[in-house]
């Protein structure tokens, strides 16, 4: 893993057919794949000191890091009828990416 980003592996799921909307007659599961996400995905979605002021709150933290990751695979690497499905440890490897590098960083800046 470089430093400046982290590969997040996912699976997506549909229910229903891209084409007509019909609901399928069984949720197809794709095989698995990867997304880079780079610090500067991280901090365009959000600024640092909003990553900073989550980071007090395990709880909101971790909201804030599964929504963030949800919303930037399904815009860039899913279709729209796609739900995405991300296993909470690659989560946590995205939230320990984010405290290391987003709020750690900003936090360095702020005590200079």
């Amino acid at each position: 893993m470089e430093k400046d980003k982290i590969i997040v592996k996912y699976v997506t799921k549909r229910a229903y057919c891209a084409c007509c909307g019909q609901k399928l007659p069984q949720i197809k599961t794709s095989d698995g794949k990867q997304f880079t996400i780079r610090k500067e995905d991280v901090t365009d979605w959000a600024e640092q000191e909003s990553w900073k002021s989550a980071s007090d709150s395990p709880d909101e933290l971790a909201e804030m890091v599964r929504e963030f990751t949800n919303e930037i695979i399904s815009f860039h690497a899913a279709d729209m009828s796609d739900r995405i499905v991300i296993e909470k440890s690659e989560l946590n490897r995205v939230k320990e990416f984010i405290s290391r590098e987003v709020v750690a960083l900003y936090e360095d800046l702020v005590s200079q």
